[in-house]
């Protein structure tokens, strides 16, 4: 199946994701989500801090459609070695596969990489 034929079965399907949808920077996308996702003070400042502190500062400048599966895992492996606890990468695994889930959800990008990604070895 060529690309046109394609893009028109996705359209019609509605699967369809502008490949120009995804070419925001993680940092925007994870400032825009935070803003506009309604939850309790104590959850709206913990996915803060997550977003702030462990993930923007490795993700941040990626646009969401580049981050992979192997970038994730990358990360769980850098939270890992800096000492973070596995309830700890756990909790910071939910908020940012939400935040992938949304962009998933808005057509931003066609999958989630956190869903794809293996999950952290709890030892």
């Amino acid at each position: 199946m060529d690309f046109a034929t394609k893009m028109e079965n996705d359209k019609r399907e509605n699967s369809y994701v502008d490949p120009s949808a995804g070419k925001v920077s993680v940092r925007r996308y994870a400032a825009d989500w935070l803003a506009l996702k309604p939850m309790a003070a104590g959850t709206e400042e913990s996915y803060e801090r997550i977003m702030r502190l462990h993930v923007t500062p490795q993700l941040g400048k990626k646009t969401m459609s580049q981050v992979t599966a192997a970038d994730v895992e990358e990360l769980y492996a850098l939270w890992r070695r800096r000492g973070a606890m596995p309830n700890t990468i756990d909790s910071r695994r939910i908020a940012l596969s939400g935040m992938f889930s949304h962009a998933v959800r808005h057509k931003r990008i066609r999958e989630n990489p956190v869903k794809q990604a293996e999950k952290p070895a709890n030892p």
